[in-house]
Parts: structure tokens; C-alpha cells; sequence
């Protein structure tokens, strides 16, 4: 298991890929890792793990790829801290590149589960992307997270406020009607 210092120089060489394939196990420092993350809120203490099988089958070649690791932050309904713990299984397969095609054949993936190569197979761009889609956009500490009053800031996840919410005028005989029908 070696340290790697960036994601996207993984890139395999197909002729000296032999059909036994190989199996490599990383880690990722946090430092390196909250780059590719680039959110100032998702703090990294420790390493995250990177495993890649790849097998080769004529010009098919698979990939079975697992990172695992821990994001801290803090919940965006309550902003109690939370950790996110990622544990991504991921499975491609590449073909050769069909003539035409331009340079950048990541960029042409249609989907997570084919891609394509010419002498090398870029693992590491492949990686990176899919981890940061499979990212959530907003971290909830639980589904049912109630949040924070919004007039005194009190944690609803730990009890009822004293707050009491203004009636808006225009609705102030809704109001009535309301306690009218509850009586």
C-alpha cells in the first residue's frame, strides 16, 4: 500500500496490463484529498483508502475500484457536527477508442460504466469524478432533522422553543376560525 499524491496519475497502461491484471491499494493524505473536494466546509483528519482491480479480457478491460473515507462537517439543518463516511464501490469497463474520436476520451464517457483508451486508461480522472458525484450537495445529520427556529436559533432536535410566531394581520381571522374548529 503506497501513499498517492494525486488521484489523476493513476493512469494504466494497456499492452503491459497482462490478463492476469493487477490489484493496487492507496492512500489519499486529507490534504490532497480536500483539494478534489474543494469545499472549505468538509474537513479531512484522515486518510481515505483507494483499491483498484483490473482484469483484462482481449480488448475489454474491467476495473473494480473502492474508496473509502471520512468527511466531517456540520448538519446544514441544525449545524450539529456529523460525519459522512464514504464508502464507494465502483465497477467500468474500458474498449479501445474508436478512430475520430477526440483526445480527451474521459470527457466522452456517455456513462460510469463504459469508457474508452488508446495506450493508457485514465483511472485517476475516472475516479475522481465519480467520487465527487457520488458526493451529497447538502449534509443532513438524519432524515428527520428538525433544524433551527429561525427567530431564536434554539436546536428543534432537542426540545421546543418559547417562540411564539406574530399571526400576519391579513390572516389574523384564519387564525380565529382555526381555534374556533379545535375547540
Amino acid at each position: 500500500m503506497g501513499t498517492l499524491h494525486k488521484i489523476e496519475d493513476i493512469k494504466i497502461a494497456v499492452h503491459g496490463l497482462a490478463e492476469a491484471g493487477i490489484e493496487q491499494r492507496h492512500t489519499i493524505g486529507p490534504q490532497e484529498m480536500a483539494g478534489y473536494l474543494a469545499d472549505e466546509n468538509l474537513v479531512l483528519e484522515e486518510p481515505f483508502a483507494l483499491e483498484y482491480v483490473l482484469s483484462r479480457v482481449e480488448d475489454t478491460v474491467h476495473a473494480s475500484i473502492r474508496v473509502h473515507g471520512r468527511i466531517h462537517t456540520a448538519c446544514v439543518r441544525c449545524l450539529e457536527p456529523l460525519t459522512h463516511e464514504v464508502d464507494l464501490a465502483l465497477e467500468t469497463d474500458y474498449l479501445p477508442a474508436l478512430p475520430g474520436m477526440p483526445e480527451d476520451l474521459e470527457a466522452e464517457r456517455q456513462s460510469s460504466e463504459l469508457g474508452y483508451y488508446r495506450r493508457e486508461i485514465p483511472l485517476g480522472e475516472y475516479i475522481i469524478s465519480e467520487l465527487v458525484l457520488s458526493l451529497p450537495m447538502r449534509y443532513v445529520c438524519s432524515p428527520d432533522c428538525r433544524g433551527l427556529c429561525p427567530r431564536c436559533g434554539a436546536n428543534w432536535n432537542r426540545g421546543a422553543c418559547d417562540c411564539h410566531s406574530p399571526v400576519d394581520p391579513r390572516l389574523e381571522k384564519l387564525a380565529a376560525l382555526k381555534k374556533t374548529i379545535r375547540r
